[in-house]
């Protein structure tokens, strides 16, 4: 990889006029965040400089385990993140880990097989990263349809659980309707 970003210091200072920009909008609207966007933009230094150093050494050293290694990393990661977002649903880390590392091995495999990229980690650890990071954002949506729709539609459930449905029948129209709306097109 011989083309490589140059960040300089004044990059840094105009990228950052992002978070200024929120700060701005937080405390112009009292919204109360600026703490938390404060703090979110720090982690995010730390996080993007770390995560910058692994990087560089994956790409340098092309070695077959790191990339894998990096991919089950990023897979897991997107996993634990839909997770966090399942608000008590059960299994949801399994559930998540399962749909995301599926998707996204079956989407490299197709990519790398038909000759689209190749097995480098320059080409295989972003695209691991754009897959697993839609992937994450449809599960999560998904997540929350179904923890709105349940809650919105209780009566429902318990009136078709009541008349002799099971879990399964007495749910499938709000698992259907949140899958509907975790796929759907954004």
């Amino acid at each position: 990889m011989t083309n490589n970003l140059e960040i300089s210091n004044l990059s840094l200072l105009l990228s950052s006029v992002l978070l200024i920009v929120a700060l701005l909008i937080d405390y112009k609207e009292k919204l109360g965040l600026g703490n938390d966007i404060f703090i979110a933009g720090i982690r995010a230094v730390v996080q993007l400089f770390l995560i910058g150093y692994v990087l560089s050494y994956v790409l340098r050293v092309d070695n077959n385990f790191l990339t894998l290694a990096m991919v089950l990393f990023i897979v897991f990661n997107a996993s634990y993140n839909a997770h966090t977002r399942s608000e008590g649903i059960n299994r949801s880390f399994k559930i998540s880990t399962t749909a995301i590392g599926v998707g996204t091995a079956l989407s490299l495999l197709i990519l790398v097989f038909s000759g689209v990229i190749d097995w480098s980690p320059s080409q295989i650890v972003p695209i691991t990263g754009m897959i697993a990071s839609n992937a994450m954002t449809a599960i999560g949506v998904t997540y929350r349809s179904l923890n709105s729709k349940f809650t919105d539609q209780r009566q429902q459930v318990l009136e078709k659980l009541a008349l002799g449905a099971n879990k399964k029948q007495a749910s499938m129209s709000i698992v259907r309707e949140s899958v509907k709306t975790g796929m759907a097109p954004s």
